[in-house]
């Protein structure tokens, strides 16, 4: 019997459009050996995106529902999408350390805020990032992007995941900036040297398909993939699906890509542990 795995998804109780249980049922549906939800975790501000932190509990509660009504038909994890913040360093994930989760996805949405104390987040509105690259960084891409891996490291460093999440998202904003290039050699030199905390740190990075049939892009950028092989890091292929329907987006245009440049594994949760099984 073929895995099929996939860890990165957001319900109701966060950003995600539908109850949990449809997400499952969706994930049953499609044939998935393993399916991991993740909706973001709490975030010290204001925000319509993360789940809020009176509703963990009930979250807690409906996954240990979910899966004892289906044990039978798929194996099912609990995780969170745990964000680093530029001012508040690492309290989102200070607020959810001691949580009974099988796993922990690392991202950063957000860098330095606005001189006016905005936040901006760093995908949705490509605007945004032209903004506060004049505002923070005086139009200079470089530095902005420069800025989101500095943050990436601090995140790595600081705290324990499993995960690291479409740990390249900048750049799908960034590429409307004519000056920057990805194969210009600071470039190469940041992705070298998150590559080599990461390994270091023996963290898995995931291969984020939500952007793949709209954009044409994964997380980390397929340009990357080959340097990831090289390097041995242990990768996974997450949708990060906010619809029920999209619980295998691209997977399979994701899996070839890897196998083009020499993967025959991805990790996937395999009673409770983290452990290689072959690409389909």
């Amino acid at each position: 019997m073929k895995y099929l795995g996939n860890f990165h998804s957001h319900s109701d109780f966060c950003d995600g459009r539908g109850p949990m249980e449809r997400f499952v049922l969706s994930a049953i549906e499609k044939n998935l050996t393993a399916f991991g939800v993740s909706s973001h975790a709490p975030v010290p501000f204001a925000t319509s995106w993360a789940m809020k932190e009176d509703n963990v509990d009930d979250y807690i509660q409906e996954f240990d529902r979910l899966k004892t009504k289906y044990a039978e038909s798929i194996s099912l994890y609990l995780g969170l999408e745990i964000d680093y913040f530029a001012v508040e360093k690492v309290a989102g994930f200070e607020a959810v350390k001691n949580l009974p989760l099988d796993y922990r996805i690392g991202s950063i949405h957000f860098m330095d805020p606005l001189p006016d104390g905005t936040r901006w987040i760093i995908d949705g509105n490509p605007h945004k990032l032209k903004v506060a690259t004049e505002k923070i960084y005086n139009g200079d891409i470089k530095k902005a992007i420069e800025r989101y891996f500095e943050l990436s490291e601090e995140m790595i460093q600081s705290a324990s995941f499993d995960i690291i999440g479409h740990m390249d998202k900048i750049i799908a904003n960034a590429m409307q900036f004519p000056e920057f290039d990805m194969n210009s050699k600071w470039y190469k030199n940041l992705l070298y040297s998150i590559f080599t905390l990461i390994k270091e740190k023996g963290i898995i990075v995931e291969i984020n398909t939500k952007s793949l049939f709209g954009k044409g892009i994964t997380f980390p950028n397929q340009q990357s993939f080959k340097q990831l092989k090289e390097m041995n890091i242990p990768v996974m292929v997450n949708s990060d699906c906010h619809h029920s329907d999209k619980v295998l987006d691209s997977f399979d245009e994701a899996n070839t890509m890897l196998k083009e440049v020499g993967f025959k594994h991805v990790m996937g949760m395999v009673n409770g542990i983290w452990d290689e099984v072959p690409i389909n």
